[in-house]
């Protein structure tokens, strides 16, 4: 398995160590990474990067110090051939300064006649920082009709299915196993009856 949190610690770190905007190298690492740069691969390849880049970097005005670790560490990632894991690699440096920063992103699937408001959106972040100990919270949403009604919400790897289908699909299981009415309702299960 790759280690993207480590390919992401390595370049936060590095940037951290000498007092750079972690910002800046991470736009500068999209930046090449978006370009035609990122289907050069091997050692050789990435020497002549290594000047092509600095020359560049040069025209366009003196590269600061965060912008050269970025350079450095997207050429260390065509030497080591890791370059098919650039996006992995990306969305865990935003992941990492978003748990530093106290940033959590949410996304909310929820059903058409369902819509979120911005009322309910408010109340959603409030209630999601609360649980989190949050600094800011990111909600995306999205509908998904196959919900039938109701929501799920995901926080990182916690999912809360407060979705119709998912209480039907309790009640089928409780049905078919014949456990319904011994303490829990399909509708509230974990409750008493």
């Amino acid at each position: 398995m790759f280690a993207k949190r480590s390919w992401a610690e390595a370049f936060i770190n590095s940037i951290e160590k000498e007092g750079g905007e972690i910002e800046e190298g991470l736009n500068t690492l999209i930046a090449l990474a978006s370009g035609e740069l990122n289907l050069i691969s091997g050692s050789s390849a990435s020497e002549k990067l290594n000047t092509l880049i600095m020359k560049k970097m040069v025209t366009l005005g003196s590269p600061s110090g965060a912008q050269i670790i970025a350079i450095r560490f997207f050429l260390l990632m065509i030497k080591k051939n890791v370059m098919r894991h650039t996006t992995q690699i990306i969305g865990e440096i935003k992941k990492t300064l978003d748990r530093k920063r106290g940033i959590v992103e949410a996304s909310i699937e929820y059903a058409q006649i369902d819509a979120i408001t911005p009322a309910d959106e408010s109340r959603i972040k409030e209630a999601v920082k609360k649980w989190t100990k949050a600094a800011e919270v990111n909600l995306k949403g999205q509908l998904k009709t196959d919900l039938i009604g109701g929501y799920k919400l995901r926080i990182g790897d916690e999912v809360i299915d407060a979705s119709i289908s998912c209480q039907l699909r309790k009640m089928e299981a409780c049905l078919s196993s014949g456990t319904c009415g011994q303490g829990t309702t399909p509708a509230m299960e974990g409750s008493n009856g």
